[in-house]
């Protein structure tokens, strides 16, 4: 009885159509979790040492030396107060050389010597006397050593001797023959502290060691486009100075300066200055470090992730559980949220259960953690799951979407290529940093730079992929 009383029931259920097939509709709230990027602390990046060579060849200084000092060193023209007249002059130019860290100085001199000789045999016999010249050659010698002060003043510490030629001065007047030597030395050792006080002079207005630094240090501070196509800029920041020891070695004054500095090499507009620094204080090393390290910044936009995500999900359908459900991406963006990436997807799909089917329809919404994969040189994103307003969502509403595999294909897809950039970054560097005029005839060079990855950061605009570029970078003076 109870049989044919179901029977009747379905067939007027059947007879007016209404149990074709049952359908239920379910729209997802677009429950937005919010795109707020959580600001990320950002490692203490390391500092680079921009190397600035300082050399001066010895030549150079003798060159210089010889046009500023003058010829006459010494002269005596009064015979009166001691009978005896004394004239110094160069015979040739100033000698110098650099051997064992010191300065070694050869200043060949003539002496021109005019003695009276006066004899009276009585108080009222006449007063004779005679007068007698002579000249003769000496060759003052010099040892230098050098020292950077710490207001960066180049020290020079000079001391000296001279040495008679094959004879000492002597001179006969009448009788007596007159060794000179011990009226001369005296006069030409007072005039030999004089000499090496301008030879000190000479060689520390010769190597303005402050003037370079502080023009250097001072132009560092500005930001300087590298690269126009890419649109990069490098900002360095200087920190510290460290100087190595004088050397004097094969005729060249060298020494070596290094800049500790922030150095990064940034995408898009001018950076803004930082505040300027003053010069400090140097450190006194006996190394600088070989390579300078760059912190380089590559911006992947928001709107360049979301159009390859369109190109590879947009349209697309996936089924599940052969065909029991199924679903289509019919739109995809891409933002942040906190320090993830963030996927709003306009979808409808359906499942069926029997003679149900229940549709779906609305935003789904996933975040990942993005990553930089070295070996494909692509961003990609792991760890990809659902919000927990969608979670919430879909455990109501479809919970079959939790339970597949649409999950894994997403992250499948999330590949985004970035090599392309990164060899715009690699040629920047290459040819940017090969030779960037700053200002004032100082010249910025850089050179056999590779780039690794870093780290990588959700920003308001995109992506952000920290490398380090590793190379030489130096400043010289034009």
């Amino acid at each position: 009885m109870r049989r044919r009383c179901f029977l009747y029931f379905v067939s007027i259920l059947l007879a007016s159509g209404q149990l074709v097939s049952c359908q239920k509709s379910t729209t997802l709230a677009d429950t937005n979790p919010g795109t707020a990027v959580s600001p990320q602390p950002l490692p203490e990046p390391p500092l680079s040492t921009i190397t600035l060579p300082v050399s001066i060849s010895v030549a150079a200084l003798e060159e210089r030396l010889n046009q500023e000092m003058k010829e006459v060193l010494y002269l005596d023209n009064n015979l009166e107060d001691d009978d005896l007249m004394v004239k110094v002059t160069k015979t040739g130019p100033i000698n110098m050389r650099a051997e064992s860290s010191k300065l070694y100085t050869e200043v060949p001199l003539r002496i021109w010597a005019k003695g009276r000789w006066q004899w009276n045999a009585c108080e009222f016999c006449k007063k004779l006397q005679k007068t007698e010249e002579t000249e003769f050659e000496m060759t003052v010698r010099t040892e230098t050593r050098l020292q950077i002060l710490p207001d960066y003043v180049l020290k020079s510490y000079s001391s000296g001797d001279f040495s008679w030629g094959e004879r000492k001065p002597t001179f006969s007047l009448g009788p007596l023959k007159i060794n000179l030597a011990p009226f001369i030395e005296p006069r030409l050792k007072a005039q030999l502290n004089p000499m090496l006080q301008q030879l000190d002079q000479e060689l520390q207005k010769r190597v303005p060691l402050k003037t370079y630094l502080s023009q250097a240090w001072s132009q560092l501070q500005a930001p300087v486009l590298i690269n126009s196509q890419y649109n990069a800029w490098l900002a360095m920041e200087p920190r510290a100075v460290k100087l190595t020891p004088i050397e004097l070695q094969k005729d060249v004054l060298s020494l070596q300066i290094g800049i500790e500095a922030l150095v990064r090499v940034l995408p898009g507009q001018k950076p803004a200055p930082s505040k300027p620094v003053a010069l400090p204080a140097f450190t006194a090393v006996r190394n600088l470090p070989p390579v300078a390290q760059l912190n380089v910044s590559s911006d992947v936009s928001y709107g360049y992730l979301t159009q390859v995500l369109q190109k590879e999900l947009k349209g697309q359908s996936f089924s599940f559980e052969n065909g029991k459900h199924q679903l289509t991406v019919h739109d995809i963006v891409v933002t942040g949220k906190g320090t993830q990436l963030l996927l709003a997807l306009d979808v409808s799909g359906q499942s069926k259960a029997g003679f149900i089917t229940k549709k779906l329809n609305g935003k789904v919404w996933l975040q990942g953690t993005p990553y930089y994969d070295a070996a494909s040189q692509e961003i990609k994103v792991r760890d990809l799951s659902y919000t927990l307003q969608t979670r919430d969502q879909l455990v109501k509403t479809a919970n079959w979407l939790l339970q597949n595999k649409f999950r894994t294909q997403v992250e499948q897809q999330m590949t985004f290529p970035v090599k392309g950039q990164l060899t715009t970054v690699r040629q920047a560097l290459q040819t940017g940093l090969k030779e960037t005029q700053l200002q004032d005839k100082l010249v910025l060079r850089g050179s056999n730079f590779t780039l690794e990855p870093d780290t990588m950061f959700v920003t308001e605009n995109g992506l952000r992929a920290h490398f380090l570029a590793t190379g030489q970078l130096g400043l010289f003076f034009q």
